[in-house]
């Protein structure tokens, strides 16, 4: 900070604590400091910190910039205002290659198993039911915070719902809990 900008903020400062008594903004200086602080005074000033941001709000900016990205790299690209119920699915099903739970075929010996009696099988894995329900209705928030209108809401569309059915469907029988 240079020496007229550092007296600047000293002078706005000492008009803001002469004017205003429950400021917590101060200028102290102190005898041994009486030939520097002529020319470099001293201030102490009380920054307010940054409000925290919530884990929501990171997961919600995470997920939509995640989203955003697989929309630029989808060849052709698509925009967001062409986006459809249809994409938010290709969206879901991409996101099934980097899912953990194990989704078990009929000739899986671990099929309608809640405890599975192989762990180690090749079934395929998909995302959990509930992140990708998780995951939709966070996009769904992100979509219109971003200024999307809610009617025309791509995350909220009947194909969505639908898909996400399946999946629980899917998930729920292969685990073998009863509906």
């Amino acid at each position: 900070m240079s020496a007229a900008v550092a007296a600047a903020a000293a002078a706005a400062l000492s008009r803001r604590t002469s004017s205003s008594s429950s400021s917590s903004t101060t200028i102290t200086r102190s005898s041994s400091d009486s030939f520097y602080s002529h020319y470099y005074p001293s201030v102490s000033v009380s920054v307010r910190p940054q409000p925290l941001v919530s884990r929501y709000d990171c997961l919600k900016r995470r997920d939509w910039n995640r989203f955003r990205q697989y929309l630029r790299s989808r060849s052709p690209t698509l925009s967001l205002a062409c986006c459809s119920g249809s994409n938010v699915v290709e969206f879901l099903s991409y996101l099934d290659r980097l899912g953990q739970s194990k989704i078990h075929g009929a000739t899986c010996p671990s099929f309608g198993h809640r405890y599975p009696v192989d762990p180690y099988c090749d079934c395929p894995t998909q995302q959990p039911w509930t992140t990708l329900v998780a995951l939709i209705g966070r996009l769904r928030v992100a979509f219109e915070e971003n200024g999307g209108n809610p009617v025309t809401n791509p995350f909220n569309t009947v194909v969505v719902k639908v898909y996400l059915n399946k999946v629980k469907d899917s998930q729920e029988t292969s685990r073998g809990i009863d509906r």
